[in-house]
């Protein structure tokens, strides 16, 4: 299977794993809420990686990543009461100024679509 229909495969994947992953919170389903939220974010970690030579998919991704990676904290922390959810304002500010930085990015080049 080549790299493209990889990609295809993981992005589409990561999409229910995360919801998946916010129904367990939402249902205070603890265990299977972690248990979700470790393939999350791995998955968002992996399209990262993959996507890293790819600066229209690269930075959305590095932004998502680090939205997943704020949530799960949140979760985690909400879940067994462990004082680490302040922290999770630093992978979300990180993701908002990746995002900010595309969009400037895209600015620069007239909103241009890169078919890469």
């Amino acid at each position: 299977m080549n790299s493209k229909k990889w990609l295809l495969i993981l992005e589409m994947a990561h999409i229910p794993l995360w919801l998946l992953k916010d129904l367990c919170w939402l249902m205070n389903w603890k265990t299977i809420g972690v248990i979700m939220a470790i393939p999350t974010v791995l998955v968002a970690i992996v399209l990262v990686i993959i996507t890293s030579k790819e600066e229209s998919r690269f930075l959305p991704n590095l932004s998502i990543a680090f939205w997943i990676i704020a949530n799960a904290n949140w979760m985690v922390a909400e879940f067994f009461y462990f004082p680490t959810k302040f922290y999770s304002i630093v992978p979300f500010i990180a993701g908002i100024i990746v995002f900010f930085i595309y969009l400037f990015n895209r600015y620069k080049k007239g909103w241009q679509i890169n078919q890469e």
